[in-house]
């Protein structure tokens, strides 16, 4: 069935993730990570990048509702034109090249860039899987991240430990935290950052890790971690900018993550909040302060 006129070939990525195989899975994130303009080359080039036969590639698109992977493509040739020639997309395109008025305006633009710019890279399928198995309370979570992502995956660690049990942050899980994975129980979950310049062992930790019966939710960028080849859920997420990569959507990502588990653990994640926060210790509340005294830290805080 021909559906070249009836929806975006994202859309219905996004819309079918959850009924792909594996295999097309990796086509699908491919195909999103530079869309559209991986899916306007050959079959074969797009497999070879991905890391999957033509063939694949062929039947990703007979899922997606075309007759093949050229019918596909006259919808992604389609998507370009109706954007080259929209008034309203061109007034809109342009306005947003306008140049702002100061660095700092630019700075804060390129952001928030970033953040809309994972919304389209991100299936919600995905997200919705992710949740689902971190917020499952029997499994162990543990987070782990690269050599500038480890200080978000530890506020993520944080932040899960306080909505649900049993999370842990492990620095360096091939080092002196070697035990973490190997204590870690079969159908553990294992949340792994991996941004350019890839870690050269995160590869080998998410193979050992998945060996072990522990499933692997991969955040990476949009030119995919290596990890992603075997990662049961992968994320994508907007990070470039200058001089450095930009984590404002890799954070709003995690933020939205940690509301998503909270609102699916209900009354269980509340209490454990509650608990969490009348056990810190040095956690002062501003209202403990009284109503005319500034709260102020504990000396142990």
């Amino acid at each position: 069935m021909n559906v070249g006129n009836s929806s975006a070939v994202s859309a219905r990525i996004h819309e079918l993730m959850d009924d792909l195989s594996e295999a097309e899975r990796r086509v699908a994130r491919g195909l999103l990570s530079d869309y559209p303009a991986s899916g306007l080359g050959t079959s074969h080039s797009l497999a070879e990048a991905v890391g999957v036969s033509a063939p694949t590639v062929v039947r990703f698109a007979i899922h997606l509702g075309f007759d093949g992977f050229s019918d596909m493509q006259r919808q992604l040739r389609t998507e370009v034109s109706a954007s080259a020639s929209s008034p309203v997309l061109r007034t809109l395109a342009q306005s947003s090249k306008r140049k702002p008025s100061t660095p700092f305006s630019a700075s804060m633009q390129r952001r928030e860039e970033a953040i809309r710019a994972t919304l389209q890279l991100t299936p919600c399928s995905e997200l919705t899987s992710a949740t689902v198995l971190i917020a499952d309370s029997p499994r162990q979570v543990l987070v782990t991240g690269g050599f500038f992502s480890s200080s978000v995956a530890r506020i993520m660690a944080l932040q899960l430990s306080q909505v649900r049990s049993n999370v842990l942050f492990v620095e360096e899980p091939l080092r002196h935290d070697a035990g973490s994975i190997l204590d870690a129980k079969k159908r553990s979950v294992l949340i792994m950052f991996d941004l350019r310049r890839y870690e050269q062992s995160a590869l080998e930790l998410a193979k050992q890790a998945k060996g072990r019966g522990i499933d692997v939710i991969l955040i990476t960028d949009r030119w995919m971690s290596p990890v992603a080849s075997v990662a049961d859920v992968v994320l994508p997420v907007d990070v470039e900018a200058v001089p450095f990569d930009t984590f404002v959507a890799l954070l709003a990502l995690v933020e939205s993550i940690v509301e998503s588990v909270m609102a699916r653990c209900g009354p269980k994640g509340l209490r454990r909040m509650k608990d969490w926060e009348a056990q810190a210790v040095g956690h002062t509340r501003p209202w403990d302060a009284g109503p005319s005294t500034p709260a102020s830290p504990s000396p142990n805080h």
